[in-house]
């Protein structure tokens, strides 16, 4: 069987790495693509084979031929669009991070419980083969007790007028947000649930109204301490030194970058005494990400990445920003 797609927002993800993804696939078709703009929408429409080409919510929705969308807007549209989406009986696939908040976050999932469709998120590093491998070492014991952890996630964003992530309004926050959702699901994936949080939360070199440096102090079960670092403010050059995941245990430690590789590229070390062991794979994230959800749909497995997890992630965020404004840490 193959599952018909519809993608709602035909940005830059969805035109890069989702519609060639879903293209690649047996198992998978892009049937229609909506956006608010014609032109842009019957071009990337066309480049990615889609037969049905939409600039309404209303009208994509309405096509009995397409079994899911992927929600690829700006996040102030997610809870509307999904919520819509499982009223008219589809399956989300819903881009991070999920809502504005958890309380939105919580809405959606009820609206898909209640209509009876699948949602997952786009947390696509569950899927990076470099993550699932430190899944594995971790859980056999690879490097002993595990007693921190750290994730820097840089980036350089100057002030740009066109960009929506820098308006709070539109994107909800600012890189905490945007790829800070990211590092928090990943260390929930490879650690379990976060405790507590504690946070600074500014913008420091540039003067929008989003965040461009944060730091999370976070307590996970274990119990494990994570920081967790996010900049839009740093300008570092070589991609594979931008992002990095570090794991310290009794045994040894864990060394993987960069942690935002969308085709699992990249090194994994594992460092033990005057030992050395090195990893590379190669693998579209998506395209497992997509499998998945497949399984989870046609085979009623369950899914990987569940709206509950988004929850979560958001429940984490929120409480970081709090945390940053009234100076204390925050219990989860």
């Amino acid at each position: 069987m193959v599952m018909k797609w519809g993608i709602i927002g035909m940005g830059d993800i969805a035109d890069k790495v989702m519609a060639p993804a879903m293209t690649r696939s047996d198992h998978h078709q892009l049937d229609a693509v909506m956006r608010r703009d014609p032109l842009l929408a019957k071009e990337l429409g066309y480049k990615h084979g889609a037969k049905k080409i939409y600039t309404d919510l209303e009208q994509i929705l309405n096509d009995s031929d397409i079994d899911a969308v992927y929600i690829a807007t700006p996040v102030h549209l997610h809870k509307e669009q999904t919520i819509m989406a499982a009223s008219y009986g589809k399956h989300v696939l819903c881009e991070k991070p999920m809502a504005m908040n958890a309380s939105e976050a919580k809405d959606m999932v009820k609206a898909c419980d209640e209509n009876g469709v699948k949602l997952m998120l786009c947390y696509y590093q569950r899927f990076n083969r470099r993550h699932q491998k430190i899944r594995q070492l971790i859980m056999g014991d690879e490097i002993g007790q595990i007693t921190a952890t750290r994730i820097t996630y840089c980036n350089y964003k100057p002030g740009n007028a066109n960009e929506w992530r820098q308006r709070p309004e539109i994107s909800g926050g600012g890189g905490l947000m945007d790829v800070g959702s990211h590092c928090v699901d990943l260390l929930r994936y490879l650690f379990g649930e976060v405790v507590s949080v504690s946070a600074l939360v500014d913008t420091l070199a540039f003067n929008y109204a989003v965040d461009d440096t944060a730091t999370m102090l976070l307590e996970l079960s274990g119990p494990i301490h994570a920081v967790v670092s996010t900049h839009w403010s740093a300008l570092i050059p070589d991609i594979q030194n931008s992002s990095e995941l570090s794991i310290y245990g009794t045994k040894g430690t864990i060394i993987s970058s960069p942690t935002n590789d969308k085709f699992s590229r990249g090194s994994l070390n594992i460092l033990k005494g005057n030992q050395k062991s090195e990893f590379h794979f190669e693998q579209s994230t998506h395209e497992q990400m997509l499998n998945d959800f497949y399984k989870s749909v046609i085979d009623s497995e369950p899914i990987s990445i569940t709206g509950e997890d988004g929850v979560e992630v958001s429940k984490v965020i929120d409480a970081a920003y709090l945390s940053s404004v009234e100076g204390r840490k925050i219990n989860i």
